[in-house]
Parts: structure tokens; sequence; C-alpha cells
């Protein structure tokens, strides 16, 4: 008999009726009144299960099936399908590793860079560390330009005049958050 079964909610049912009225559960003298309760009991048991499934589905770690899809296209939309066979256990560590990589932080940006060094210089219009104030041009001997709280959600890449704009921006999309504007700026030749 485990919690939530058949048996146990026949059993909690039992225990709440008089005991002067019906002979003890032990005796087995009530073939019909136990009939009639283990009738009550079955629903009670088929929604207790159901409570206890759903309640696993709650948690990516405890999902299983198409509820593990299910959150993938909720956090990924239709970017993380499950592959052909994957398993659940698979699919759930595929989805934890996608979950965690940086994205739309300076850190991601500053990875783009180190990974090939096409990137020469990152600036967020909104960002006091990136813009100075008015009437200055450097800021701990680095060059600045003009701020803008008015763009929020902008970031100014520069790439050397090397690098190809379409494998940086295809790098730079694969990191940025929906609703940021990333503007590539490449250096001249002159």
């Amino acid at each position: 008999m485990a919690t939530g079964d058949n048996e146990d909610i026949f059993k909690r049912i039992r225990a709440t009726l008089p005991q002067a009225w019906f002979p003890s559960s032990s005796e087995n003298a009530t073939p019909v009144l136990d009939g009639i309760l283990t009738g009550l009991a079955w629903p009670w048991a088929m929604l207790y299960s159901l409570l206890e499934y759903t309640n696993k589905q709650t948690r990516l770690d405890t999902s299983i099936g198409n509820f593990i899809d299910l959150a993938a296209s909720d956090y990924f939309g239709n970017n993380l399908p499950r592959l052909a066979n994957e398993s659940d256990s698979s699919y759930i560590a595929r989805i934890k590793q996608e979950f965690f990589l940086k994205r739309n932080t300076r850190e991601a940006f500053n990875a783009v860079e180190a990974a090939d060094g096409t990137i020469e210089k990152i600036t967020e219009p909104w960002s006091a560390v990136d813009c100075a104030c008015y009437g200055r041009d450097q800021y701990d001997g680095t060059s600045l330009c003009y701020g803008s709280r008015t763009t929020p959600g902008t970031v100014f890449v520069q790439i050397s005049k090397d690098a190809s704009p379409s494998v940086v921006s295809y790098e730079l999309t694969d990191i940025k958050a929906e609703g940021t504007d990333v503007m590539l700026v490449v250096e001249s030749s002159s």
C-alpha cells in the first residue's frame, strides 16, 4: 500500500466511519460496504496519481516525455528541438547546457572577441564606463564617445577591417538577447 493508492484511500474513508455502526475492517464482515467504499476511493486515487504526475512536470529535472519538449519550446522557441531518438535525460542535459550559456553580457561579447580577435571595441551608449561626460574625451586613458540614455539595448561593436562582418554578425546574433540591437562598426582603411 502506497500513499494515495486505492487501498490507502479506501482505508482513510473507512477510518472516518463511526466505529459503532459497522464491524471493524479486520473482521472482513462487510463486503458490500467495502465494495462501495472501494468504488468511492477509486476516483480519489486517480486524482492523487494525476496530482503526483502533474507535480513532477513542474520541474525540468523530474519532467518526462512531451513536457520536456514543452519546456524547451517555452525557453528557446523552435531553436532547441529534441534530436531523433534522444532520451529524456540527455535532452534535459542539453536544455540545461543551453540555458546557462552566457548571453547578452559584456562577458559573452568579450568571449567572442577572445575567440577570433576580430572585435576591437565594444561600446554601450547607456554605460558610464564606455561614455564620458560632456567636455571630456578620455577616461582612464581610453578614448570614449558620447552616450545616450535613449538607446537602451543598443551595442556598438567595432570590428577590425580584416574581419568578416557576416561571420561576426552570426556569432553576435547567437549570444544577444531578443530586442537588443548590435551595430557593427567596421574600421576604415584610411
